[in-house]
């Protein structure tokens, strides 16, 4: 399943965009289809792939029925923190 919080609240126009599953082929499919560059997608930490969306890549990405959007960065990771198993790392430290 892929979330996204509607905004980053610590860079206005951008929102981040995670599998909840940490599937980077599953990011990287939704990435070409919402029309993100490939710079969009970061793997730097594998336990935390994600895309950064800004502009109509974004819109369309807000847009797609299948995305479950959250409000709030912290409410995202909350609740991805509990779809995995106790000890799986959802996000950022």
């Amino acid at each position: 399943m892929i979330v996204m919080d509607r905004e980053n609240r610590s860079a206005p126009g951008w929102s981040h965009v995670l599998s909840s599953t940490n599937d980077v082929a599953e990011l990287e499919r939704f990435r070409e289809r919402v029309g993100a560059p490939s710079a969009a997608l970061h793997l730097g930490n594998r336990r935390w792939p994600h895309l950064d969306l800004k502009l109509a890549p974004r819109d369309r990405a807000l847009a797609d029925p299948a995305v479950r959007v959250f409000e709030r960065t912290a409410d995202m990771l909350r609740f991805l923190k509990g779809q995995r198993p106790a000890g799986e790392c959802a996000g950022p430290r």
